[in-house]
């Protein structure tokens, strides 16, 4: 990504709704795994879900990422098991995790089917991914290309990519589904807008939307949506 979101990106991924709503989900779905399972979190930029995973008790974390500042930001959190390595090539031996997280990072790679065959190689038998995706083509804008997106995906995309890499998928349903028709009118009527759309809200919003997609995140845990700004997929290696 450009130097000037990542400044932006890790100087808000800690407070800012949509990370910390992320962050949310993930700890749901990971509520009842062992605490000493091995997670390796693919584009971990500066740490936040890392930092998130050890404070549940996930001490086994590790990362990744393709930036040497994301790297650098992890280290200075005191995040030590952090790599500089692109998603698609780990260098990690076979079945060595448990769990792969990757948060909004397929849509940046350009080979979707090595990344995913990639995490299911370093994956041990009856491992799972958790993949979050953005979803329908036509909410396509300035900011998917200013950050460098390859492509915005649909379910049958994302559920097809994953059986072709060898996983068997077990959830998939759009996600962020609050901001789901905002955010379409917005894309719609700004069409041609340039630029990233990640913004700083002010705290007593933010605050508030945080709490609406935390209880949107728990009804999620139990039935499908039909519309969402992204995608998120739990897919197992057999």
């Amino acid at each position: 990504m450009d130097r000037d979101y990542e400044i932006k990106h890790h100087a808000l991924e800690e407070t800012t709704l949509w990370f910390r709503a992320r962050r949310d989900m993930i700890a749901r779905l990971i509520h009842d795994l062992p605490k000493n399972v091995r997670i390796l979190d693919v584009g971990c930029a500066g740490g936040s879900l890392l930092k998130s995973l050890g404070e549940l008790g996930f001490a086994n974390s590790y990362g990744i990422d393709l930036s040497e500042n994301a790297v650098k930001a992890c280290h200075a959190r005191g995040l030590g098991n952090v790599f500089r390595r692109p998603g698609a090539l780990t260098g990690f031996p076979d079945s060595h995790f448990d769990l792969v997280i990757a948060s909004d990072v397929l849509e940046h790679i350009t080979d979707e089917r090595a990344a995913l065959q990639e995490w299911n190689r370093i994956l041990r038998p009856g491992g799972c991914i958790i993949v979050f995706v953005p979803a329908f083509g036509f909410l396509w804008s300035g900011h998917d290309e200013a950050v460098h997106h390859q492509r915005r995906y649909s379910k049958m995309a994302l559920w097809q990519a994953a059986r072709n890499a060898g996983f068997e998928v077990s959830r998939l349903s759009y996600w962020n589904v609050s901001l789901f028709f905002p955010t379409a009118a917005f894309r719609l009527l700004f069409k041609g807008r340039k630029g990233d759309q990640l913004y700083r809200l002010p705290s007593l919003l933010n605050e508030l939307l945080a709490v609406m997609v935390r209880l949107e995140n728990w009804i999620l845990l139990h039935c499908d949506s039909p519309v969402g700004v992204s995608l998120f997929m739990v897919a197992k290696k057999p």
